[in-house]
């Protein structure tokens, strides 16, 4: 922003100098028209002399101005072109740089020469300019590879240092890196890498202690600490494999010596957990298979009897659905057990007759069909079998009988016109022209067509409510046509 505020200034002084220069060229034009009119009123005898001299003096006036005086826009261009390279190019790449802190005699010489170009081409010194461009680039171009050199090299050095455990020394060759270049990803990601030094040495001290002492899970605890912070460690790569070896050998045999003596005990919860702990280390072991039978035997019973006395409880809750459920896992143990065949075909009517009832309740307004209604007093009539079992059964075979007598009961609808309109009630028949009427209609919706020569034609659908003994409705047609 501060180079293109300079150039914009720059333009302007030379957009007025400019017209500076026109105006004299102007003013010295007309005064040589004046100069010769005046000599054109001269006398005869001097007209040879003076034409002469008006002629010389006509000459000089009307002489053009220097070109030093006009500026050279071709060399203009060129600065701006160069100027506008450094601009996008070399300053991004420069940026890079903390070049006060890296080289702080290099960043004022830069800075320098950008000032100085900007001075001379805001003057209109467009050559020198030039050449104080051409010597910021050339210096530009230098110090960006001298400092990726340099970078190059810090960056290797941090690298050794950082494999060698050193950490000062990394951290040192590390911040110059990035002095030189704060963008690199690399320098960025080995940062932070080295920043964790300090805590990889002291886990390397922590599991050294524990490898003495032979306590192989805190070691190898240590160990998947450390990968975590460093995970190219190929010596503890290595370690964690041998420790992981023994270990998991370890906890299988006490995993399958567990499960044998939970079995004993009756105890299948536990068993089956060491089994599926010995499992996740070694799955294919012979050891896994035959204690997995013993358990398979010892859980089909307990499922039984569990199944058993959920479906009980479930039924003396209501609770049909997960009585139904457990009646069927049952029977999958035990496929011949008459009493859990019996719970399960009364249990699955229950649930058959409480879902068909709930839908019907859900959608009163269907049972103003007769069919409907009498095939459903008809079911409600065979769920009272089963009402003494299920009190939400009775419940609702109650609730659906009072909305099939609600629904075929009829309702007063009082009708509200001007006695001009003729009303009519779609699939039912003709009310007429009246000011007051009232009608029977059962609950339900409906559409009332009103008519009247001249007037357009109105519709009103309603919906009849069964829980209500009346009803109003005003058709009127008044909006001509």
């Amino acid at each position: 922003m501060e180079f293109e505020q300079k150039i914009l200034a720059a333009k302007e002084k030379r957009h007025s100098h400019f017209i500076k220069v026109a105006m004299v060229l102007v003013i010295i034009s007309l005064l040589c028209a004046l100069v010769i009119i005046l000599l054109s009123y001269s006398a005869a005898s001097n007209d040879s002399d003076k034409g002469v001299e008006a002629v010389k003096q006509k000459e000089v006036l009307s002489a053009p101005v220097s070109s030093s005086e006009i500026p050279d826009e071709q060399l203009r261009k060129t600065y701006i072109k160069a100027l506008s390279h450094y601009q996008n190019i070399l300053k991004a790449e420069l940026n890079k740089i903390d070049l006060i802190k890296w080289n702080k005699a290099r960043y004022e010489q830069l800075s320098s020469l950008r000032d100085k170009g900007l001075t001379e081409f805001s003057a209109g010194d467009y050559v020198s300019a030039i050449s104080s461009i051409e010597q910021l680039t050339q210096l530009s171009q230098t110090t960006i590879a001298e400092s990726q050199q340099q970078f190059e090299h810090a960056l290797s050095n941090a690298h050794n240092s950082y494999n060698a455990d050193q950490y000062d020394d990394a951290k040192l060759q590390i911040g110059q890196a990035l002095m030189l270049d704060n963008t690199s990803i690399k320098a960025a990601d080995l940062s932070v890498n080295i920043d964790k030094l300090p805590e990889i040495i002291d886990q390397l001290a922590k599991i050294n202690t524990a490898k003495i002492e032979n306590k192989l899970d805190t070691e190898l605890k240590l160990i998947k600490q450390l990968l975590k912070l460093a995970p190219n460690r190929t010596e503890a790569v290595k370690r964690k494999q041998v420790l992981t070896q023994a270990i998991n050998q370890r906890n299988f045999n006490s995993y399958i010596s567990q499960a044998h003596k939970a079995l004993k005990q009756q105890d299948t919860e536990t068993a089956k957990k060491k089994i599926i702990s010995a499992k996740k280390i070694f799955p294919n072991r012979q050891e896994v298979a035959d204690v997995t039978l013993a358990l398979q035997d010892l859980e089909s019973k307990q499922r039984f009897k569990m199944h058993q006395e959920k479906a009980q409880l479930a039924m003396s809750s209501d609770d049909w659905p997960t009585a139904k459920k457990q009646l069927e896992l049952t029977l999958h143990e035990q496929a011949d057990d008459s009493a859990s065949q019996k719970y399960l075909t009364q249990a699955t009517k229950i649930i058959a007759f409480n879902t068909e009832f709930e839908q019907h309740i859900k959608s009163p307004y269907r049972l103003s069909n007769k069919n409907l209604a009498s095939k459903l007093e008809n079911k409600i009539e065979l769920a009272s079998v089963f009402s003494d079992l299920s009190s939400s059964l009775s419940k609702n075979s109650n609730t659906l009988s009072r909305l099939i007598k609600d629904m075929n009961r009829e309702v007063s609808v009082e009708i509200s016109s001007d006695n001009l309109t003729t009303i009519s009630v779609r699939s039912v028949g003709i009310v007429g022209k009246t000011q007051s009427k009232t009608i029977k209609l059962l609950p339900g919706e409906y559409t009332f067509e009103g008519k009247r020569k001249g007037f357009k034609s109105k519709l009103i659908s309603v919906l009849i409510p069964y829980d209500k003994p009346h009803f109003q409705i005003s058709i009127y047609c008044d909006e001509p046509i």
